[in-house]
């Protein structure tokens, strides 16, 4: 028995991938790398409040700050840090952690304080715009800084628990680097912060050393940004151009073959 032949196939548009979901598709790609770049990135710092007026007026009890915590490496004069406490010698090991500044490094000579009532690093003369005696001279002190460490103050100068307190006593209240947690470079939880805002004074008095340098989360938050951007774009991008393509396939499927 003979079967007939089957009907031929209808003549229709073929299915092609449009060039233009390609792009979009890289674009998204791209857009993930870069926001997971990002990502990655921005998790070298934390964010830290404010606790005590210690820091005023630079730091206000309450604020939020960015700091980097991966290895801190040399740390400058100047610079405001993230220490643990039980660095000095009446402290228990929980007693958490405060924010200070480093006012000398591994082999200065720091002393408190001139007629003026500065510091002096090394024989030079530090002006400090931001300290705060509350209405009276510093705290005396004429440490020698040993390696490996730091020597550090509040900004308000009689009125924080800081490296002055234990001049004289074991250690001279230098702090060890690895009790330095980080070195707060943003104010602002680092999502949104803005850059912290660094001292050149033991620069200007003719000190070695630059002021910390360190803006990386901005360029992390820059790049998770673009990153999402561009995944919005690329996601967006290729849905519209299935669509399109969709849609030209169907008419051109409703036209008619011609005979």
């Amino acid at each position: 028995m003979d079967f007939p032949a089957p009907p031929p196939e209808k003549a229709g548009p073929k299915r092609r991938f449009p060039p233009l979901l390609w792009v979009m598709i890289l674009v998204a790609v791209v857009g993930v790398g870069a926001g997971g770049y990002g990502f990655w990135s921005l998790s070298d710092y934390a964010m830290k409040t404010a606790a005590s007026p210690a820091m005023s007026p630079t730091l206000e009890p309450g604020t939020i700050v960015t700091y980097r915590w991966s290895e801190v490496g040399d740390i400058p004069r100047g610079a405001v840090v993230l220490m643990d406490l039980s660095a000095y010698p009446d402290a228990s090991p929980s007693e958490g952690l405060a924010i200070q500044r480093v006012i000398a490094v591994g082999d200065d000579q720091v002393v408190c304080c001139t007629k003026d009532g500065l510091i002096t690093v090394n024989g030079k003369a530090v002006k400090e715009t931001y300290v705060d005696y509350g209405g009276t001279s510093g705290r005396r002190f004429d440490v020698k800084v040993p390696p490996g460490t730091v020597f550090l103050a509040g900004d308000q100068r009689n009125n924080s628990r800081d490296s002055q307190l234990y001049a004289g006593k074991p250690g001279d209240g230098a702090v060890p680097l690895d009790k330095v947690h980080g070195v707060i470079v943003g104010i602002g939880r680092s999502i949104n912060a803005e850059p912290f805002p660094q001292t050149t004074a033991f620069v200007d008095a003719g000190l070695p050393g630059e002021p910390v340098s360190d803006t990386g989360f901005l360029a992390a938050r820059h790049f998770m940004l673009a990153g999402i951007s561009l995944v919005a774009i690329g996601v967006i991008g290729a849905i519209v151009t299935v669509v399109r393509s969709a849609g030209k396939r169907r008419r051109a499927a409703a036209i008619p073959p011609a005979h």
